[in-house]
């Protein structure tokens, strides 16, 4: 059995990598959408916390405002009893003028009181409103959740039958060259390689067939040649390989 060249085995490991990725790609796309939905539930949430928490601090102020305002109800009565039992006309005076600042205050109190409990109401509207967006989100969750048990149970197994595949086929390339493979292959989404592609035969022309940079003919030989060393495009900088049918071409002259 003839062995394979570092450019073979690369092909090997370059197939695989394309189907890992793809598979994995119908998994990933799933998960960011049930995670897009979990996180704005979260957010919903939030808020909801926060205007729970404005909420109680309003409450808060209206029941301090009505321990002032009974207060000054008390406060009213006594001087009321007070004007009652006035034995001057200046002390009449002087407790009247008390008493309508008390009835100011106790007006001031009355309309904190009611804007504080307005916003309460629109508080309370705006939870009941967010708690029916998380209702509905949880749906939409749930439908998220279900598609991506859908999808690991679609392409689970095989998920699994290729990364053992792929893992097998590192295992033929030498560190530093799987390295490289490995940087091109997270920059280019698995694209790590690229056909050479024929310009012209007569001029002996050829091509990266993914940023269609001419080559030199030097690098061409080599992989007829089968080398042993990376051949990488001069632009996109991808590991180039040449299609059977074309190394076969050649081979028959």
């Amino acid at each position: 059995m003839q062995l394979m060249n570092l450019t073979e085995n690369l092909l090997v490991l370059y197939r695989v990598e394309r189907q890992v990725r793809g598979l994995r790609t119908r998994l990933v796309s799933a998960e960011r959408y049930l995670n897009a939905q979990i996180k704005q539930i979260d957010e919903l949430n939030a808020q909801i916390k926060e205007a729970q928490n404005r909420k109680l601090q309003l409450n808060a102020t209206v029941a301090n405002l009505e321990v002032q305002g009974k207060s000054v109800d008390e406060r009213t009565e006594k001087l009321r009893e007070e004007l009652n039992s006035a034995q001057t006309n200046k002390q009449y005076t002087a407790i009247l003028t008390e008493l309508n600042t008390v009835k100011l205050e106790r007006g001031q109190f009355d309309d904190r009181m009611i804007e504080d409990l307005e916003q309460v109401d629109r508080i309370t509207e705006q939870i009941a409103e967010l708690n029916a967006q998380v209702a509905e989100r949880k749906k939409v969750q749930k439908v998220a959740q279900a598609k991506l048990d859908e999808r690991q149970e679609e392409v689970g197994d095989r998920l699994a039958e290729l990364e053992t595949e792929r893992e097998a086929a590192a295992a033929d390339i030498p560190g530093t060259d799987l390295q490289i493979f490995e940087e091109l292959a997270d920059n280019y989404d698995g694209e790590a390689m690229a056909e050479v592609g024929e310009v012209s035969k007569k001029h002996r022309e050829y091509a990266c067939g993914a940023c269609n940079l001419q080559m030199p003919f030097e690098n061409f030989s080599q992989l007829m040649s089968g080398t042993e060393s990376l051949i990488r495009c001069g632009a996109c900088t991808r590991i180039l390989y040449l299609q059977e049918e074309m190394r076969g071409s050649y081979a028959k002259k």
